[in-house]
This record gives C-alpha cells, sequence and structure tokens, in this order.
C-alpha cells in the first residue's frame, strides 16, 4: 500500500506547486511581462487539463474511462451515461467504488444476445478469473458476491439501496457477471433489460 502513500503525496506536492505557479502568473502579470504571461498560462492550462482528464474530474472523462474498460471486458466498444458513482478510497488505496452506467437500446439488443467471441474470450484472463457468466450467481460464488456489495456502519441511503439492487439483479436470470478475486475484488454485471452495467472494485 506504500505506492498509493507516494502517490498521493506526490499529488499534494504537485497541488503546491500548481498553486505557487498561480501566484507568480500574478506576479508576471503586475509587471506587465504580457508574452511570459501568456506563454505561462497557456502551459498552465495544459497541464491542469492534462491533470483533471487522469482525475476523471475533467467533464466526460470518466465516460471515456468506463468506454476503454468496458470495451476491453466485452470485445464490444459502446457508450454509456453515469447513472450512479461511489468512491471511498484511503491513503493507503484501500477503499470501494462503485459504478453503475447506462447504455444505448441498441447495445442492449445485443447484450440481450450477445455472440459466441462474448463468452469464450471476455473478459480475458488479465480482467478476470471467470469469462462471462449467465445470472444467478452461483451458490460457491456467494461470498464474492457478499464481498463486492458490503454494508458498512456508516453508509446509508442510496449507497445501500444499490447494493440491494445489485444482489437482487445478480440472483436472477437475466444478466451477466465476471469477476477477478485477487489482491482486490472486481466485480462485473452487465443487465441488458435495465441497459445497466455495473463495475465494483472492493479493496479491503
Amino acid at each position: 500500500m506504500e505506492i498509493y502513500l507516494i502517490l498521493f503525496l506526490l499529488l499534494i506536492g504537485l497541488i503546491i506547486g500548481l498553486i505557487i505557479w498561480i501566484v507568480r502568473l500574478f506576479s508576471v502579470y503586475r509587471k506587465g511581462k504580457k508574452k511570459s504571461f501568456a506563454i505561462q498560462v497557456s502551459i498552465l492550462t495544459v497541464l491542469l487539463i492534462l491533470l483533471t482528464w487522469e482525475l476523471q474530474i475533467f467533464p466526460l472523462s470518466k465516460n471515456f474511462y468506463i468506454q476503454d474498460r468496458t470495451t476491453k471486458l466485452t470485445g464490444k466498444k459502446f457508450w454509456s451515461w453515469e447513472e450512479f458513482d461511489y468512491e471511498e478510497i484511503s491513503v493507503r488505496g484501500e477503499g470501494y467504488t462503485l459504478d453503475i452506467y447506462k447504455f444505448s437500446e441498441e447495445t442492449a439488443e445485443y447484450f440481450k444476445n450477445p455472440d459466441k467471441e462474448f463468452f469464450e474470450n471476455f473478459p480475458t484472463k488479465e480482467l478476470a478469473d471467470i469469462r462471462w457468466t449467465r445470472t444467478p450467481v452461483k451458490e460457491s460464488e456467494q461470498e464474492i458476491l457478499e464481498f463486492a456489495t458490503p454494508t458498512y456502519g456508516g453508509w446509508k441511503g442510496a449507497i445501500i439501496n444499490r447494493q440491494d439492487f445489485i444482489r437482487q439483479i445478480a440472483n436472477h436470470p437475466g444478466s451477466f457477471y465476471s469477476y477477478d478475486d485477487g489482491e482486490s475484488t472486481n466485480f462485473y454485471l452487465i443487465v441488458p433489460d435495465k441497459r445497466l452495467v455495473v463495475l465494483i472494485n472492493h479493496n479491503m
């Protein structure tokens, strides 16, 4: 977990550096150095866009991340829109993230009757322990589902409702699931009838 602490400290250092840079920019502007000011503002703007994109703060950056992720998981490239997003991560890297995205009717039609390649080749072994499997989740895998949909004492409201919803979907026919149970647990769920893709990471 030390790598997460190092990354966190680097991020803090970067933010402090950007603040100092912005303060100095005002000094450059007050001195009338317009050319230097314009160049530095351009560089700073590009750096801020890159930083916010990587942190998935920049508008639509999270959508592109989800698109890339689902393409690798399913072999099919499709666009989707955020339905629900939850993230709780500690400095040590432990935490829980839940992303629920909604795709189009056309994509839903494909997932209602996916081709042979979907079941035989995806997700790849690098991303999951099992290929896409029809729900309900097997009895032998219920422990993984429970770990992927925990209910912590401090949680309430929407996150609790979503966990109940995911467990209900995963235990009824009509959807597809896959998971990676390594150092952390990744659980994936595709729900054609509701046009949803669910991506969970639990690292505790």
